[in-house]
């Protein structure tokens, strides 16, 4: 079935709202292919809340739809909206809609669709986590930047004190396994997920950065610790850089005299 007309009446509701004269510079900021109109994300999510003419279909049908302006559109905020739907729905989002959703992980390519598809993922996965950690964990495998984001960042379906849902030893391996990606992306998720489990775990954080601190980017460290306190995180930075630097001898050591020294 053609839903080509409700992608149109989407962008025409969006259209007025935007900002072209910065356009230009949020394109260049999200590193993104797509077209911006520049709307702030509040407005956006009102926008979704007061709704369109497909909002007396079915759920299926409200799905399908979604689905392909998902997929046809080359507008981040259209993109956005579907987004925003099933973002709002939280726990009480629908678990057939997985099969769908999960698919639309092949169109990420910024961050902010990426995080806002992992929150909806994160209900998910709070719904069916055989079904959901299984796909997940395959895409923390991947090559791909977004999907390793993805299954690491759908650990968590909400920031705070309660941040984390699942045990660690379903969360830190998605971690591990991502420590040698230097993508900024793959980093920032790394960092982000320690930062809030360090809510809930923060002996077991700690442990987990003490065992890893050579290893973590600089990216991760600092949002790792970023609400770790100054005695802490200054006593980490010092540890941090004797053994980055101990590190860097060993594997270029300076040969005197004809012997490795």
């Amino acid at each position: 079935m053609n839903y080509s007309q409700y992608e149109g009446e989407i962008y025409a509701k969006l259209k007025p709202l935007g900002d072209p004269s910065r356009s230009a510079f949020t394109k260049n900021y999200m590193k993104s292919q797509l077209e911006f109109l520049t709307i702030k994300v509040p407005v956006m999510r009102q926008v979704a809340r007061e709704g369109f003419s497909f909002y007396d279909r079915s759920p299926e049908e409200i799905l399908a739809i979604w689905n392909s302006v998902w997929f046809s559109s080359s507008c981040f905020e259209v993109m956005c909206i579907p987004l925003f739907y099933y973002d709002r729905q939280g726990r009480k989002i629908s678990p057939a809609t997985w099969p769908t959703l999960s698919t639309w992980s092949e169109r990420i390519e910024n961050w902010a669709h990426s995080d806002s598809l992992a929150s909806i993922y994160s209900y998910q996965l709070a719904q069916n986590f055989d079904e959901v950690y299984k796909v997940l964990q395959t895409w923390n495998k991947a090559e791909n930047q977004w999907l390793r984001r993805l299954s690491m960042v759908s650990l968590i379906h909400y920031s705070g004190k309660k941040a984390v849902f699942l045990p660690l030893d379903k969360v830190l391996p998605m971690l591990e396994n991502c420590l040698d990606d230097e993508r900024p992306y793959v980093q920032k998720a790394i960092g982000w997920v320690l930062r809030e489990a360090n809510y809930v775990y923060h002996a077991e954080i700690s442990a987990f950065i003490e065992q890893y601190l050579a290893d973590l980017r600089g990216i991760a460290f600092s949002a790792a610790t970023e609400r770790f306190s100054a005695a802490e995180r200054g006593a980490l930075i010092e540890r941090r850089k004797a053994l980055r630097a101990r590190n860097k001898i060993l594997a270029n050591p300076k040969v005197i005299g004809g012997e490795t020294a």
